[in-house]
């Protein structure tokens, strides 16, 4: 089993230095803070499993510090360490979301046995989370940030999660909106079912309606058996309909009836199907405008339209740009095994960039920062040079050329730090090795990576 990780914040010197060594002759893992500035960028580098926090800091008081914690990670337990005369204080910081508290001195063995709790609890709501996904069908992360137009768009998820009529979910490319479908049919009423997903637009347009309702074998050249639409597949569940604006207006008639009636035909079929199935849609796309141009059924519209969402994009939500880079960071750390954090100024950097990419832009820049930088912190003249140096205007689609030049960067830096390890620098770059392997042959014209 792997060592409990604590994270203690203590200015007193000697008092911090000798419960370090006292936790880690138990067998904890001990990082150890003077004060809780930057708490959030080393909360994301230590990812500690319970926290001992003094309420009297320098700078950053015991309180700030605990409010901190609870919007980065609401279920991290904080034990907070309180000298004589300041129970009262203690107590507020409990009504405020701390774990327990202890006064100083206190028993080695009765820390002991009150970090243990506190761990078990993390443990076990870490795995009712795991068990939830499972029931679910999904293992997808959920939307992240606690800016107030997140939190305005999670209670209006909880909302139309209640109903179970069509929504429509609209945004800019990047922004996360099959997050949001994913945590309308986690909350829904028909979470235990299958969530299946379609992307309108990687369907080719003479395979569109055998996708969505099947087909009977002989029906056509090639179809030697018989093929379940994905709303059969969906039956009972939710099925989701990405880039729905891509959609092919003469299938749409047919798209029409499924989602009004429930009633889908099989390509070659006599008859039709009943399907039981909630219908989501989403699109970066201005459908009035296609419905101006003739291009999208005005009556398909309002019917996959009877609920709707918007998802804001990441520049009218600034506030969630620290700690969505922080996760994705500690998402890099994982993977490659180290410690990365970015610096104050790389977070202000980073937050005064207007992602026109949005929540995907961020986390491929974040990706771009761990690989090429080899120092334990990214400064921001890193974050210029790999992640904000190639800025383009607002289109909301990343330039094809311009990630395959970063991609290519990024490859190369992952192969000579690891010496060539193909493996290792797959995992850097966040990439299979089958996929490594075909990108250093598509580029085996160029000594630059083939040497390595």
């Amino acid at each position: 089993m792997s060592q409990i990780k604590i994270l203690l914040i203590d200015d007193d010197d000697t008092l911090r230095r000798v419960l370090t060594r006292e936790l880690q002759q138990i067998g904890f893992a001990v990082s150890a803070l003077a004060d809780a500035r930057d708490l959030a960028a080393r909360l994301a580098v230590e990812e500690p499993d319970v926290v001992l926090l003094d309420l009297k800091l320098p700078g950053v008081d015991g309180h700030a510090a605990l409010s901190a914690i609870n919007k980065t990670d609401p279920d991290l337990p904080v034990i907070v360490l309180t000298g004589h005369g300041s129970v009262e204080d203690a107590v507020k910081a409990m009504q405020a979301g701390a774990y327990d508290f202890l006064q100083k001195p206190t028993r080695t063995a009765i820390l002991e046995q009150t970090l243990r709790r506190a761990f078990e609890r993390r443990a076990l709501r870490q795995e009712n989370v795991r068990l939830r996904r499972l029931a679910d069908g999904s293992t997808q992360p959920t939307l992240l940030g606690d800016s107030a137009a997140m939190q305005d768009l999670r209670a209006r998820i909880a909302r139309v999660a209640r109903s179970d009529g069509s929504v429509l979910i609209q945004g800019e490319n990047g922004s996360g909106k099959e997050l949001v479908a994913r945590d309308v049919h986690a909350s829904s009423a028909r979470r235990e079912q299958s969530f299946v997903v379609v992307n309108c637009s990687a369907v080719p347009e003479d395979l569109v309606h055998s996708e969505l309702f099947g087909h009977v074998k002989g029906s056509f050249t090639g179809a030697d058996r018989a093929r379940v639409g994905l709303f059969e597949a969906a039956h009972q569940g939710t099925l989701f309909l990405d880039e729905i604006g891509d959609l092919p207006l003469a299938m749409q008639p047919a798209l029409l009836r499924a989602v009004q009636f429930g009633e889908v035909r099989p390509v070659g079929a006599d008859r039709t199907r009943h399907v039981d199935v909630r219908v989501l849609a989403a699109t970066n796309r201005d459908l009035h405008a296609m419905i101006g141009d003739g291009r999208f059924r005005e009556d398909l519209y309002y019917r996959l339209a009877t609920l709707e969402l918007a998802v804001p994009p990441l520049r009218a939500r600034p506030d969630d740009v620290a700690p969505l880079a922080a996760t994705f960071l500690r998402r890099c750390n994982a993977r490659s095994n180290r410690a990365q954090f970015l610096s104050d100024d790389a977070v202000a950097a980073l937050r005064a960039h207007s992602w026109p990419g949005n929540v995907r832009e961020l986390e491929n820049a974040i990706t771009r920062l761990a690989t090429m930088v080899d120092e334990a912190e990214i400064s921001a003249d890193a974050v210029d040079r790999y992640a904000l140096q190639n800025a383009r205007p607002s289109t909301g689609e990343l330039p094809t050329l311009e990630i395959a030049s970063l991609e290519r960067m990024a490859i190369e830096a992952a192969m000579q730090r690891f010496g060539g390890d193909k493996k290792r620098a797959a995992e850097a770059v966040g990439i299979s090795l089958k996929t490594l392997y075909n990108k250093l042959h598509a580029q085996r014209g160029d000594d630059s990576i083939e040497s390595q």
